[in-house]
């Protein structure tokens, strides 16, 4: 009888590298024609030149051009093509110029052109629109509302050296950081295989395989790997048996929160706001406010944290809307790592399934597409100083009340937020109070310094005090009543964490008998009970039920183990939950990439 094959790691490295270039040949193959198109929000990938994105109220995006504005497409088949030009709202002729050459114009009142091109060279090509535009009365010098460019190529041959190049690099970098995780040969292969199918379905949208972002996905995707191997293996030294789970969990943060987050393809409906936010903190304006979306607006303290740290960046000159992007996914994957190292002395299983249920509560990927970026880093911050508090995280009282400091300064729903988690930290906190007077000096000087920060807004709070009495259900109009209120916040609770991960949290609640950590959770719990108040009875928007992602991660991932541990009917049971789980998050995901905000 002919014994089952065993592939060994050699193997692996072939049949990945095989089924890489496979991928990236289908990927060339399969992909749609590269299309710019800003109704469908795909142009970010494409175009340099443009205004900002607006997403007026119930209409799709739209985007201007100014003077000039570039399209880029790269890892293209060799030969001719054409070019579709869409556009609309030009008071002058509008160029489609390549290497120089115009290949023709598009007149006043007239929407559409298509130009052939006769060659590709290098498999690249960018086109260029010029136009002299007119001058609109905010003095921007704006040329035409931009509604598509396509490039309708040649049959593909073999796909691009450099698209071939990311699919290896990332294939065989998870490869690599799968078996050092201790993952087998068969099992790394068949992680290496996943990671190559998911690039090609996120390239193939749009084909913005042919753009850019090909190779800067590639990067990151290879880097994210890369860095979940590593610090795989560091958890594994510290706890034995911790490196897939870390593993696992690490990479899911850096492709939800990384890659994911930061797609070209997502409107993202704040970010504008955010880098405008940036801009003027970089030049000087330490004290943003910013109008709420009420029925009867309330002109509330914005917080600095987030836009000071990336200042000196875009002093630079990088672009405030990717800056504002990137800062926020950074910091959230970096909220991920510190809440794993916090919770790994329970066991690596717990911390890691913790921090991979994180990534698929639909509330933690929401706050990118909806734009509360600031409030991503408050998150973050607050997550950081929780497990400085918990011990997670090394460092005496300045450190955490530089952490308390910037959660409080970053969004006034992390400053509310943290107002009600300090207090209830305290009162769960260590019986014999060992470590209560490091805590305490830590508050006090960060809510001292924050104090100080927030006495210069004190004529505005003081003057919409009186408006807290308004209702509770938000403000969008009238108040709602009590159980409106309360009916809206049962409703996103369940939007925002899920069904599948509420039961799981069920069979892993903190217990006060369970030790320190466990009080800790209990006193996050006691907070955003405490925070249920305000959301009923004012139109304050404290987002409460995102912060309370965090213990909600912890306790179903807890949930997951005892269940796995269990064995039998609960052992399927738990995996069964974390699959619906996961099935939500993925469709969350792909609403909010490819469908929200659009017509």
């Amino acid at each position: 009888m002919t014994a089952p094959f065993r592939p060994t790691w050699t193997w692996s490295v072939a049949l990945a590298s095989a089924l890489a270039l496979l991928a990236a040949a289908g990927l060339d193959r399969l992909a749609p024609p590269p299309s710019a198109d800003v109704s469908r929000g795909s142009e970010e990938a494409f175009a340099e030149g443009l205004q900002p994105r607006e997403v007026p109220p119930r209409q799709g995006p739209q985007r201007w051009m100014g003077p000039e504005a570039v399209f880029r497409f790269r890892n293209l088949p060799p030969g001719a093509g054409r070019i579709e030009v869409a556009l609309h709202g030009q008071s002058a002729p509008v160029a489609a110029v390549v290497d120089g050459v115009i290949l023709g114009t598009l007149p006043p009142g007239v929407p559409t052109g298509d130009f052939p091109v006769a060659s590709v060279r290098g498999r690249g090509l960018d086109l260029v629109l010029r136009t002299d535009g007119f001058v609109a009365s905010d003095g921007r010098r704006l040329g035409a509302l931009v509604d598509r460019v396509t490039l309708r190529h040649g049959a593909p041959g073999w796909p691009a050296p450099l698209l071939s190049l990311g699919f290896l690099a990332v294939a065989l970098a998870t490869l690599w950081a799968a078996g050092a995780c201790g993952f087998g040969p068969g099992a790394a292969l068949a992680i290496s295989a996943c990671s190559s199918l998911g690039q090609a379905l996120a390239l193939h949208p749009f084909g913005i395989a042919r753009s850019r972002h090909a190779t800067t996905l590639a990067l990151l995707w290879a880097g994210g790997a890369l860095l979940a191997g590593v610090l795989g293996r560091a958890a594994e030294r510290r706890r034995p048996g911790s490196a897939r789970w870390a593993f696992v969990a690490i990479l899911a943060a850096v492709l939800v929160q990384g890659l994911a987050a930061t797609s070209p393809l997502m409107v993202v409906s704040d970010a504008v706001f955010h880098a405008n936010k940036l801009a003027a903190v970089a030049a000087g304006d330490f004290f943003p406010t910013s109008l709420t979306q009420h029925a009867r607006p309330f002109r509330i303290p914005y917080g600095v944290s987030f836009y000071a740290l990336l200042a000196p960046l875009r002093l630079w000159g990088l672009d405030g809307v990717g800056l504002v992007r990137f800062g926020a996914a950074a910091s959230g994957i970096l909220a991920s790592l510190v809440l794993y190292r916090l919770l790994l002395p329970q066991g690596g299983a717990r911390a890691g399934a913790a921090v991979l249920l994180l990534q698929l509560l639909p509330g933690v990927f929401d706050v990118y597409s909806y734009g509360n970026l600031s409030n991503v880093f408050g998150q973050a911050m607050t997550v950081m100083f929780f497990a400085w508090w918990a011990a997670g995280v090394p460092g005496g009282p300045v450190v955490g009340g530089g952490l308390l400091l910037l959660g409080a300064t970053a969004h006034l729903s992390s400053l509310i937020v943290l107002a009600a988690l300090v207090p209830a930290l305290l009162a769960f906190g260590d019986p014999e109070g060992r470590r209560d007077r490091r805590r305490l000096m830590a508050a006090l000087l960060g809510f001292g310094l924050a104090g100080l920060y927030y006495l210069h807004f004190r004529s505005l709070i003081l003057e919409q005090v009186p408006r807290l009495l308004e209702g509770g259900g938000q403000g969008r109009g009238s108040a709602l009543g009590a159980w409106g209120a309360l009916r809206l916040q049962l409703l996103g609770a369940l939007g925002q964490w899920g069904v599948p991960a509420l039961v799981l949290a069920w069979f892993g609640r903190p217990r006060p008998s369970g030790g320190g950590l466990e009080r800790d959770l209990l006193a996050f719990w006691a907070a955003g009970a405490a925070l249920l108040l305000p959301a009923l009875a004012t139109p304050l928007d404290v987002r409460y039920l995102y912060a309370l992602t965090v213990p909600v991660a912890v306790a179903a991932g807890t949930g997951l183990c005892r269940l796995v541990d269990a064995g039998g009917a609960r052992r399927w049971a738990g995996w069964t939950l974390l699959g619906a789980q996961a099935l939500l998050a993925g469709r969350g995901i792909l609403e909010a990439v490819l469908y929200r905000y659009r017509p």
